[in-house]
Protein backbone atom coordinates (compact mmCIF):
# COMPACT_ATOMS: atom_id res chain seq x y z
CA UNK A 1 0.00 0.00 0.00
CA UNK A 2 0.97 3.58 -0.66
CA UNK A 3 2.07 5.41 1.77
CA UNK A 4 2.37 9.47 1.53
CA UNK A 5 2.53 12.88 2.09
CA UNK A 6 -0.74 14.38 4.04
CA UNK A 7 0.04 16.13 7.20
CA UNK A 8 0.80 19.21 5.37
CA UNK A 9 -1.74 18.59 2.68
CA UNK A 10 -4.55 18.21 4.93
CA UNK A 11 -3.60 20.98 7.27
CA UNK A 12 -3.10 23.79 4.68
CA UNK A 13 -5.90 22.07 2.16
CA UNK A 14 -8.92 20.94 4.49
CA UNK A 15 -10.08 24.31 5.59
CA UNK A 16 -10.21 26.19 2.36
CA UNK A 17 -11.94 22.68 0.55
CA UNK A 18 -14.00 21.46 3.74
CA UNK A 19 -17.14 23.02 2.15
CA UNK A 20 -16.76 22.21 -1.54
CA UNK A 21 -15.35 18.29 -0.31
CA UNK A 22 -18.33 18.12 2.01
CA UNK A 23 -21.25 18.86 -0.83
CA UNK A 24 -19.85 15.96 -2.86
CA UNK A 25 -22.25 13.26 -3.69
CA UNK A 26 -20.25 10.51 -1.56
CA UNK A 27 -21.20 7.00 -1.50
CA UNK A 28 -21.98 5.88 2.09
CA UNK A 29 -20.99 2.68 3.39
CA UNK A 30 -18.02 2.42 0.79
CA UNK A 31 -14.65 2.75 1.81
CA UNK A 32 -12.80 6.05 0.44
CA UNK A 33 -10.02 3.68 -1.59
CA UNK A 34 -12.88 1.77 -2.48
CA UNK A 35 -15.96 3.71 -4.36
CA UNK A 36 -16.26 4.67 -7.87
CA UNK A 37 -15.30 7.53 -9.16
CA UNK A 38 -16.88 7.80 -12.83
CA UNK A 39 -14.93 11.21 -13.63
CA UNK A 40 -11.27 9.78 -12.77
CA UNK A 41 -11.56 5.93 -12.94
CA UNK A 42 -9.98 3.90 -16.02
CA UNK A 43 -12.64 3.01 -18.94
CA UNK A 44 -10.32 -0.39 -20.04
CA UNK A 45 -10.41 -1.98 -23.36
CA UNK A 46 -13.60 -4.08 -24.45
CA UNK A 47 -12.93 -7.06 -25.71
CA UNK A 48 -15.86 -9.28 -26.04
CA UNK A 49 -16.65 -10.49 -22.72
CA UNK A 50 -13.80 -9.14 -21.01
CA UNK A 51 -12.25 -5.75 -19.94
CA UNK A 52 -8.50 -5.05 -20.20
CA UNK A 53 -7.11 -2.88 -17.64
CA UNK A 54 -3.21 -1.60 -18.37
CA UNK A 55 -1.41 0.52 -16.57
CA UNK A 56 2.56 1.60 -15.79
CA UNK A 57 3.78 3.43 -12.97
CA UNK A 58 6.89 5.39 -12.74
CA UNK A 59 8.44 6.42 -9.17
CA UNK A 60 10.98 7.99 -7.56
CA UNK A 61 12.26 7.18 -3.94
CA UNK A 62 15.14 8.83 -1.92
CA UNK A 63 15.83 6.36 0.95
CA UNK A 64 18.22 7.56 4.02
CA UNK A 65 18.90 3.83 5.24
CA UNK A 66 18.96 1.69 2.15
CA UNK A 67 20.31 -1.74 4.41
CA UNK A 68 17.78 -0.92 7.22
CA UNK A 69 21.50 -0.71 8.95
CA UNK A 70 22.00 -0.10 12.81
CA UNK A 71 25.33 2.28 11.73
CA UNK A 72 26.63 3.69 9.40
CA UNK A 73 23.38 4.26 6.98
CA UNK A 74 23.58 4.98 3.03
CA UNK A 75 21.48 6.96 1.62
CA UNK A 76 19.70 6.63 -1.85
CA UNK A 77 17.78 7.37 -5.13
CA UNK A 78 16.14 4.37 -6.47
CA UNK A 79 14.33 4.72 -9.67
CA UNK A 80 11.00 2.25 -10.90
CA UNK A 81 9.02 0.89 -13.18
CA UNK A 82 6.12 -0.53 -12.95
CA UNK A 83 4.32 -2.09 -15.82
CA UNK A 84 0.59 -3.92 -14.99
CA UNK A 85 -2.07 -5.67 -16.70
CA UNK A 86 -5.59 -6.47 -15.11
CA UNK A 87 -8.12 -8.44 -17.49
CA UNK A 88 -11.65 -8.87 -15.76
CA UNK A 89 -14.30 -10.66 -17.24
CA UNK A 90 -17.85 -9.11 -17.70
CA UNK A 91 -20.13 -12.19 -17.73
CA UNK A 92 -23.46 -12.33 -15.79
CA UNK A 93 -22.49 -15.82 -14.30
CA UNK A 94 -18.59 -17.30 -13.60
CA UNK A 95 -16.01 -15.22 -13.36
CA UNK A 96 -12.56 -15.23 -15.01
CA UNK A 97 -9.71 -12.70 -13.86
CA UNK A 98 -5.83 -12.41 -14.70
CA UNK A 99 -2.98 -9.93 -13.73
CA UNK A 100 0.32 -9.55 -14.45
CA UNK A 101 2.61 -6.89 -13.27
CA UNK A 102 6.91 -6.13 -12.87
CA UNK A 103 9.24 -4.09 -11.37
CA UNK A 104 12.24 -3.07 -12.01
CA UNK A 105 14.21 -0.87 -9.61
CA UNK A 106 17.08 0.94 -10.21
CA UNK A 107 19.63 2.62 -7.42
CA UNK A 108 22.06 5.57 -8.14
CA UNK A 109 24.89 4.67 -5.68
CA UNK A 110 24.21 0.79 -4.87
CA UNK A 111 23.55 -0.81 -8.44
CA UNK A 112 23.74 -4.46 -6.68
CA UNK A 113 20.87 -3.69 -5.49
CA UNK A 114 18.71 -3.15 -8.61
CA UNK A 115 16.27 -5.86 -8.86
CA UNK A 116 13.48 -6.58 -11.45
CA UNK A 117 10.16 -8.65 -9.21
CA UNK A 118 7.47 -9.62 -10.87
CA UNK A 119 4.41 -11.86 -10.61
CA UNK A 120 0.97 -13.20 -12.97
CA UNK A 121 -1.90 -15.18 -11.86
CA UNK A 122 -5.57 -16.05 -13.08
CA UNK A 123 -8.47 -16.39 -10.62
CA UNK A 124 -12.11 -17.70 -11.25
CA UNK A 125 -15.32 -18.31 -9.74
CA UNK A 126 -17.74 -21.12 -11.15
CA UNK A 127 -21.66 -20.34 -9.96
CA UNK A 128 -22.85 -23.78 -9.76
CA UNK A 129 -26.64 -23.34 -8.35
CA UNK A 130 -27.97 -20.23 -6.61
CA UNK A 131 -26.33 -21.23 -3.53
CA UNK A 132 -23.10 -22.96 -4.77
CA UNK A 133 -19.97 -21.75 -6.21
CA UNK A 134 -16.76 -22.75 -6.23
CA UNK A 135 -13.18 -20.23 -6.43
CA UNK A 136 -10.40 -21.27 -7.61
CA UNK A 137 -6.64 -19.25 -8.32
CA UNK A 138 -3.31 -19.83 -9.36
CA UNK A 139 -0.13 -17.61 -9.65
CA UNK A 140 3.65 -17.30 -9.45
CA UNK A 141 6.17 -14.92 -8.85
CA UNK A 142 9.80 -14.01 -8.50
CA UNK A 143 10.39 -11.22 -5.60
CA UNK A 144 12.85 -10.33 -3.08
CA UNK A 145 13.13 -9.95 0.80
CA UNK A 146 13.87 -7.05 2.03
CA UNK A 147 17.01 -5.54 3.63
CA UNK A 148 17.60 -6.26 7.13
CA UNK A 149 15.44 -9.49 7.24
CA UNK A 150 16.48 -11.54 9.88
CA UNK A 151 16.83 -14.77 7.39
CA UNK A 152 18.46 -12.32 4.92
CA UNK A 153 22.55 -12.59 6.18
CA UNK A 154 23.60 -8.80 6.80
CA UNK A 155 26.76 -9.18 5.03
CA UNK A 156 24.41 -10.72 1.45
CA UNK A 157 25.84 -8.54 -1.64
CA UNK A 158 22.62 -8.62 -3.13
CA UNK A 159 18.58 -8.88 -1.99
CA UNK A 160 17.70 -13.01 -1.76
CA UNK A 161 15.48 -13.79 -4.28
CA UNK A 162 12.47 -16.08 -3.99
CA UNK A 163 10.15 -17.76 -6.24
CA UNK A 164 6.52 -18.66 -5.10
CA UNK A 165 3.75 -20.82 -6.96
CA UNK A 166 0.18 -20.63 -4.97
CA UNK A 167 -2.78 -22.79 -5.50
CA UNK A 168 -6.04 -22.64 -3.78
CA UNK A 169 -9.48 -23.82 -4.13
CA UNK A 170 -13.08 -23.04 -1.88
CA UNK A 171 -16.20 -24.64 -2.69
CA UNK A 172 -18.78 -22.15 -0.76
CA UNK A 173 -22.54 -23.74 -0.18
CA UNK A 174 -25.35 -22.12 1.21
CA UNK A 175 -27.93 -24.34 3.81
CA UNK A 176 -30.51 -21.32 4.34
CA UNK A 177 -28.84 -19.67 7.08
CA UNK A 178 -25.86 -22.17 7.47
CA UNK A 179 -23.16 -21.20 5.09
CA UNK A 180 -19.65 -24.06 4.50
CA UNK A 181 -16.81 -23.32 2.75
CA UNK A 182 -14.20 -26.09 2.79
CA UNK A 183 -10.90 -24.76 0.94
CA UNK A 184 -7.40 -26.25 -0.17
CA UNK A 185 -4.20 -24.16 -0.51
CA UNK A 186 -0.78 -24.99 -1.80
CA UNK A 187 2.15 -23.05 -1.78
CA UNK A 188 6.09 -23.91 -2.65
CA UNK A 189 8.77 -21.43 -2.10
CA UNK A 190 12.07 -21.80 -3.72
CA UNK A 191 15.15 -19.52 -2.46
CA UNK A 192 18.06 -18.61 -4.41
CA UNK A 193 21.72 -19.14 -3.20
CA UNK A 194 23.13 -15.40 -1.88
CA UNK A 195 26.42 -14.04 -2.67
CA UNK A 196 28.29 -12.14 0.79
CA UNK A 197 30.92 -9.19 0.86
CA UNK A 198 34.40 -9.28 1.51
CA UNK A 199 35.29 -10.20 3.47
CA UNK A 200 33.80 -12.55 4.51
CA UNK A 201 33.09 -13.47 0.94
CA UNK A 202 31.30 -17.09 -0.59
CA UNK A 203 27.66 -18.23 -0.88
CA UNK A 204 25.14 -18.68 1.54
CA UNK A 205 23.55 -22.11 0.02
CA UNK A 206 19.80 -21.12 0.68
CA UNK A 207 18.82 -24.80 0.19
CA UNK A 208 17.40 -25.55 3.37
CA UNK A 209 14.90 -22.86 3.08
CA UNK A 210 12.94 -24.75 0.27
CA UNK A 211 9.60 -25.38 1.28
CA UNK A 212 5.89 -26.37 0.69
CA UNK A 213 2.80 -25.91 2.46
CA UNK A 214 -0.43 -27.15 2.47
CA UNK A 215 -3.21 -26.03 4.22
CA UNK A 216 -6.74 -27.66 4.04
CA UNK A 217 -9.57 -25.81 5.87
CA UNK A 218 -13.34 -25.80 6.77
CA UNK A 219 -15.51 -22.87 7.78
CA UNK A 220 -19.46 -22.84 9.22
CA UNK A 221 -20.95 -19.12 9.63
CA UNK A 222 -24.46 -18.96 10.54
CA UNK A 223 -26.46 -15.87 10.04
CA UNK A 224 -27.79 -14.44 12.80
CA UNK A 225 -29.21 -11.82 11.02
CA UNK A 226 -28.93 -9.91 7.51
CA UNK A 227 -26.10 -8.15 9.51
CA UNK A 228 -24.47 -10.49 11.87
CA UNK A 229 -23.09 -13.72 11.46
CA UNK A 230 -20.90 -16.06 13.69
CA UNK A 231 -18.60 -18.33 12.21
CA UNK A 232 -15.99 -21.38 13.50
CA UNK A 233 -13.08 -21.94 11.50
CA UNK A 234 -10.18 -25.20 11.56
CA UNK A 235 -7.08 -25.17 9.46
CA UNK A 236 -5.03 -27.83 9.15
CA UNK A 237 -1.21 -27.11 8.52
CA UNK A 238 1.78 -29.56 6.54
CA UNK A 239 4.92 -28.08 5.92
CA UNK A 240 7.88 -30.46 4.42
CA UNK A 241 11.12 -28.80 3.52
CA UNK A 242 12.92 -29.90 0.42
CA UNK A 243 16.58 -30.64 1.94
CA UNK A 244 18.30 -31.10 5.64
CA UNK A 245 18.46 -27.89 7.86
CA UNK A 246 22.87 -26.60 7.57
CA UNK A 247 22.04 -25.10 11.21
CA UNK A 248 20.09 -28.16 12.97
CA UNK A 249 22.80 -30.62 15.07
CA UNK A 250 25.72 -29.59 13.56
CA UNK A 251 24.37 -29.35 10.03
CA UNK A 252 22.85 -31.79 7.68
CA UNK A 253 21.43 -34.10 10.47
CA UNK A 254 17.53 -32.67 10.09
CA UNK A 255 14.61 -30.77 8.58
CA UNK A 256 12.55 -28.26 9.81
CA UNK A 257 9.17 -30.34 8.52
CA UNK A 258 6.14 -29.50 10.93
CA UNK A 259 2.38 -29.57 11.05
CA UNK A 260 0.10 -27.81 13.01
CA UNK A 261 -3.44 -26.33 12.67
CA UNK A 262 -5.39 -23.21 13.68
CA UNK A 263 -8.43 -23.19 15.40
CA UNK A 264 -10.95 -20.12 15.27
CA UNK A 265 -14.20 -18.24 16.23
CA UNK A 266 -15.57 -15.00 15.57
CA UNK A 267 -18.12 -12.96 14.01
CA UNK A 268 -18.60 -11.01 10.80
CA UNK A 269 -21.19 -8.04 10.25
CA UNK A 270 -21.98 -5.43 8.30
CA UNK A 271 -23.53 -2.32 9.51
CA UNK A 272 -24.43 -0.46 6.66
CA UNK A 273 -23.46 3.00 6.23
CA UNK A 274 -21.81 2.58 10.07
CA UNK A 275 -19.11 0.36 9.61
CA UNK A 276 -18.59 -3.86 8.61
CA UNK A 277 -15.84 -6.31 9.33
CA UNK A 278 -14.65 -9.50 10.71
CA UNK A 279 -12.74 -10.44 13.65
CA UNK A 280 -11.95 -13.78 15.03
CA UNK A 281 -10.10 -15.40 18.14
CA UNK A 282 -8.41 -19.09 18.70
CA UNK A 283 -5.52 -21.05 19.09
CA UNK A 284 -2.68 -22.42 16.74
CA UNK A 285 -0.19 -24.74 17.59
CA UNK A 286 2.81 -26.12 15.22
CA UNK A 287 4.37 -29.72 15.99
CA UNK A 288 7.89 -29.88 14.59
CA UNK A 289 9.23 -33.35 13.36
CA UNK A 290 13.00 -33.17 14.78
CA UNK A 291 13.49 -33.46 18.77
CA UNK A 292 16.06 -30.44 17.83
CA UNK A 293 13.06 -28.11 17.21
CA UNK A 294 10.87 -26.35 19.85
CA UNK A 295 7.59 -26.20 19.34
CA UNK A 296 5.27 -23.33 18.97
CA UNK A 297 1.68 -22.79 20.27
CA UNK A 298 -0.20 -20.24 21.61
CA UNK A 299 -3.64 -17.21 21.13
CA UNK A 300 -3.70 -16.46 17.74
CA UNK A 301 -6.03 -13.44 16.20
CA UNK A 302 -7.29 -12.22 12.99
CA UNK A 303 -9.60 -9.86 11.69
CA UNK A 304 -10.02 -6.47 10.48
CA UNK A 305 -13.06 -3.66 10.18
CA UNK A 306 -13.91 -1.00 8.08
CA UNK A 307 -15.52 2.56 9.79
CA UNK A 308 -17.00 5.02 7.59
CA UNK A 309 -16.76 7.65 10.16
CA UNK A 310 -18.42 10.19 7.89
CA UNK A 311 -18.94 10.49 4.24
CA UNK A 312 -15.51 11.51 3.14
CA UNK A 313 -13.19 9.46 5.76
CA UNK A 314 -12.74 5.73 6.18
CA UNK A 315 -10.68 4.40 9.26
CA UNK A 316 -9.61 0.84 8.98
CA UNK A 317 -8.13 -1.54 11.74
CA UNK A 318 -6.72 -4.85 10.93
CA UNK A 319 -4.70 -7.27 13.41
CA UNK A 320 -3.29 -10.82 13.17
CA UNK A 321 -1.09 -13.22 14.83
CA UNK A 322 -0.11 -15.79 13.41
CA UNK A 323 2.94 -18.65 13.27
CA UNK A 324 5.50 -17.86 10.57
CA UNK A 325 8.66 -20.03 9.41
CA UNK A 326 12.18 -18.78 9.70
CA UNK A 327 15.92 -20.41 9.55
CA UNK A 328 17.75 -18.68 11.71
CA UNK A 329 20.49 -20.77 13.79
CA UNK A 330 18.59 -22.38 16.12
CA UNK A 331 15.38 -21.35 16.23
CA UNK A 332 11.72 -22.50 15.61
CA UNK A 333 9.49 -20.64 13.81
CA UNK A 334 7.77 -17.98 15.88
CA UNK A 335 5.01 -15.97 16.51
CA UNK A 336 3.99 -12.80 14.56
CA UNK A 337 1.92 -10.46 16.50
CA UNK A 338 0.43 -7.18 14.09
CA UNK A 339 -1.79 -4.51 14.15
CA UNK A 340 -2.49 -1.43 11.91
CA UNK A 341 -4.41 1.49 11.99
CA UNK A 342 -5.24 3.64 8.76
CA UNK A 343 -7.36 6.90 7.84
CA UNK A 344 -7.98 7.78 3.95
CA UNK A 345 -9.65 10.86 3.63
CA UNK A 346 -11.23 12.28 0.18
CA UNK A 347 -10.49 16.15 0.31
CA UNK A 348 -12.35 16.44 -2.97
CA UNK A 349 -13.45 13.76 -5.82
CA UNK A 350 -9.74 13.79 -7.10
CA UNK A 351 -7.91 14.70 -4.34
CA UNK A 352 -7.21 11.86 -1.84
CA UNK A 353 -5.02 12.10 1.54
CA UNK A 354 -4.05 9.27 4.21
CA UNK A 355 -2.54 8.35 7.26
CA UNK A 356 -1.78 5.17 8.78
CA UNK A 357 0.62 3.85 11.43
CA UNK A 358 1.76 -0.20 12.17
CA UNK A 359 3.06 -2.06 14.97
CA UNK A 360 4.54 -5.94 14.70
CA UNK A 361 6.25 -7.85 16.89
CA UNK A 362 8.55 -11.45 16.37
CA UNK A 363 8.99 -13.64 18.80
CA UNK A 364 11.17 -15.89 17.64
CA UNK A 365 10.79 -19.63 19.90
CA UNK A 366 14.07 -21.65 20.89
CA UNK A 367 16.35 -18.55 20.69
CA UNK A 368 16.33 -15.14 22.61
CA UNK A 369 15.24 -12.67 20.09
CA UNK A 370 12.59 -10.27 20.57
CA UNK A 371 11.74 -8.00 17.92
CA UNK A 372 9.26 -4.74 17.73
CA UNK A 373 8.72 -2.78 14.54
CA UNK A 374 6.92 0.32 13.85
CA UNK A 375 5.92 2.16 11.19
CA UNK A 376 4.26 5.68 10.08
CA UNK A 377 2.85 6.79 6.93
CA UNK A 378 1.28 10.15 5.51
CA UNK A 379 0.13 9.86 1.40
CA UNK A 380 -1.59 11.94 -0.47
CA UNK A 381 -2.91 11.30 -4.22
CA UNK A 382 -4.17 13.56 -6.83
CA UNK A 383 -6.39 12.38 -9.72
CA UNK A 384 -5.66 14.54 -12.92
CA UNK A 385 -8.17 12.54 -15.08
CA UNK A 386 -9.06 8.78 -15.75
CA UNK A 387 -5.64 8.30 -17.66
CA UNK A 388 -2.97 10.10 -14.88
CA UNK A 389 -2.29 10.21 -11.05
CA UNK A 390 0.26 11.64 -8.94
CA UNK A 391 1.14 10.41 -5.21
CA UNK A 392 3.25 11.80 -2.94
CA UNK A 393 4.06 10.25 0.60
CA UNK A 394 6.22 9.66 3.52
CA UNK A 395 7.47 6.86 5.68
CA UNK A 396 9.18 5.78 8.58
CA UNK A 397 10.33 2.96 10.08
CA UNK A 398 11.79 1.36 13.32
CA UNK A 399 12.92 -1.63 14.25
CA UNK A 400 14.29 -2.59 18.22
CA UNK A 401 15.52 -5.78 18.91
CA UNK A 402 16.96 -7.67 21.80
CA UNK A 403 19.34 -9.10 19.12
CA UNK A 404 22.76 -7.60 18.64
CA UNK A 405 22.97 -4.82 15.71
CA UNK A 406 19.18 -5.60 14.91
CA UNK A 407 17.98 -2.14 15.28
CA UNK A 408 17.14 0.70 12.61
CA UNK A 409 15.46 3.35 11.71
CA UNK A 410 14.45 4.53 7.99
CA UNK A 411 12.53 7.24 6.65
CA UNK A 412 11.94 7.68 2.85
CA UNK A 413 9.88 9.48 0.73
CA UNK A 414 7.89 8.70 -2.40
CA UNK A 415 6.96 10.39 -5.73
CA UNK A 416 5.08 8.00 -8.36
CA UNK A 417 3.14 8.88 -11.60
CA UNK A 418 0.69 6.48 -12.85
CA UNK A 419 -1.10 6.16 -16.08
CA UNK A 420 -3.58 3.94 -16.60
CA UNK A 421 -5.71 3.56 -19.95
Amino acid sequence: MSRILKSGLVLGLGCVMATAAAAQDAQRGVGVMDRERPDYDPIGIRAGGFIIYPSVTGSVEFTDNLFNAPTNEEDDTVFAVTPEVVIESQWSRHALNFEAAMTSNFHSNNDSDDVTDYNFGVDGRVDVTRDTFAEAAVGYAVAHEDRGSPDLPSAAAEPGEFEEFFANIFLTHRFNRLTLRPGFEYIDTDYDDVPLRPPAGGVVNNDDRDRDEIVGSLRASYEVSPAFSVFGEGRYREINYDNFDDNLGGGGVARRDSEGFDALVGTSFDLGALARGEVGIGYTEQDYDSALIPNVDGFIYEGGVEWFATELTTVNLSGARSVEETTINNSAGYLSTSVALGVDHELRRNILVGADVNYSNSDYEGINRDDDVIGLGVDGTYLVNRNFSVSLGYEFESRESNAAASDYDTNSVLLSLRAAL
